[in-house]
């Protein structure tokens, strides 16, 4: 940012001498005249000097020469041009293809989400209490339909009926 003290400092320069340098440095246009004397005048200087038919064919093989090999390098310039448009044009395929497939790829993303949230759903306790109580017609347990069993007397009575029948199984081995 400027104020007005930034531009106090150049008040006092004199101007002429600073017209001086600038007219000092700057570099001088040649007069109008030193123009026209420098001017080339061309002149046509007819060939005199004749050329046998041996250097004329020589001149025509190596004109012919330059021909081919000036057509030849427009030749793979043009071929490499067409090399470069036709990666370019590839290279943009391709990246419309990958493009696409990232897209179908989110899609497919997407949809894979909302069917695990939609699994999760249908598998959660509350669903499965609700489709046993509408589908299936079943209740949920009271306590008052509970029953205890004690099962150390079901042990004892198994026990002694493989004892009972272990030495008779002894001795059916023996016969």
């Amino acid at each position: 940012m400027t104020n007005a003290t930034d531009f106090r400092r150049y008040a006092y320069i004199n101007t002429s001498s600073a017209l001086e340098a600038f007219n000092v440095t700057r570099s001088a246009a040649p007069a109008p005249e030193n123009r026209r004397q420098r001017k080339k005048s061309f002149t046509v200087i007819p060939n005199t000097v004749k050329k046998t038919k041996q250097e004329l064919v020589a001149d025509q093989k190596l004109a012919f020469r330059k021909v081919a090999v000036i057509l030849a390098v427009t030749i793979i310039a043009i071929s490499m041009l067409f090399g470069v448009v036709f990666t370019f044009v590839q290279k943009s395929e391709l990246t419309q293809s990958i493009a696409k497939a990232k897209s179908q790829i989110a899609i497919a993303e997407s949809e894979n989400i909302s069917l695990k949230s939609e699994l999760e759903s249908m598998v959660s306790v509350s669903q499965i209490d609700r489709y046993a109580i509408d589908k299936l017609g079943m209740t949920k347990l009271q306590s008052n339909q509970i029953r205890y069993i004690d099962t150390t007397k079901y042990k004892e009575e198994r026990n002694a009926s493989l004892q009972n029948e272990s030495p008779e199984n002894t001795s059916d081995a023996t016969k």
